[in-house]
């Protein structure tokens, strides 16, 4: 079967960029692995990987070689804090971590999977069993441990990922860290859509995804452009974990819901 001129160049276009993630993902591999296997010459026991230039370089080519173009709107607190969001995509945290230097909640999983375990470990990540509520709430010190060393945690509190047409219901649970330690609460809203402004679901990593299935669609489209809208933080010394959940899930809809109308 002869392949069209459209194929053959869609096929080019997408080889180049995975070989371009594949020498993305070696470079920032053999960099993180020296700084901490050379901790003198890196100065890593002082620092974090966020506080050397070329992380911060690395990361940023990481998400240009996903194939995403960042806007941000609005300004992230500047503060030590609890940040919160909606959850479409594993790229959310990669793209978080280049807006600002944080922690993460992440799925107790996560920590194995290839490449991104690496970078969500060295972040200092926070892993969870979900599924198992009691582990859950005893893992709550550990982040109020991070907030009040001076350190910003974001966690999503839908708990899963979603196509981004909407907001899942929030879990308390993990408020109850800024409550405690009465740091300032977040919200932001992550979009993610084509040239046009409209909702991009190939960045979705939902249903029976793989790593790669969502990888794949993004390398594929023209162009993913996300979007992060850094909402007004809210005062945890005034709400309760229940109040605070409620209050983020409405901001973030409503906000959502602005764009998805226009």
């Amino acid at each position: 079967m002869k392949l069209s001129p459209q194929h053959v160049w869609r096929s080019a276009r997408l080889g180049g960029r995975y070989a371009r993630l594949t020498a993305n993902l070696l470079a920032g591999s053999l960099y993180i692995q020296g700084c901490f296997s050379l901790p003198r010459l890196s100065g890593i026991p002082n620092k974090t990987l966020n506080d050397l230039a070329p992380f911060r370089f690395w990361v940023d080519d990481l998400a240009r070689s996903l194939n995403i173009h960042l806007s941000v709107y609005g300004q992230p607190m500047q503060t030590a804090g609890l940040f919160v969001s909606n959850h479409i995509s594993w790229a959310d945290t990669v793209l978080l971590n280049k807006l600002k230097q944080v922690s993460f909640v992440a799925r107790h999983d996560l920590e194995h999977w290839p490449a991104l375990g690496t970078f969500t470990q060295r972040m200092q990540t926070v892993y969870i069993d979900r599924s198992n509520k009691f582990q859950a709430y005893r893992s709550i010190p550990r982040l109020e441990e991070k907030l009040r060393a001076g350190r910003s945690v974001h966690f999503f509190p839908e708990s899963t990922t979603s196509d981004g047409l909407a907001v899942r219901p929030f879990y308390p649970m993990f408020f109850e860290a800024a409550v405690r330690t009465q740091v300032p609460v977040q919200p932001v809203l992550i979009r993610y859509t084509d040239a046009q402004q409209r909702p991009l679901v190939e960045a979705a990593y939902i249903n029976d995804d793989s790593f790669m299935d969502t990888m794949t669609r993004m390398l594929s489209v023209d162009k993913v452009y996300a979007h992060y809208h850094f909402l007004p933080e809210l005062d945890a010394r005034a709400m309760s974990r229940k109040e605070l959940a409620r209050e983020t899930h409405r901001l973030i809809t409503e906000a959502l819901g602005q764009y998805l109308l226009s």
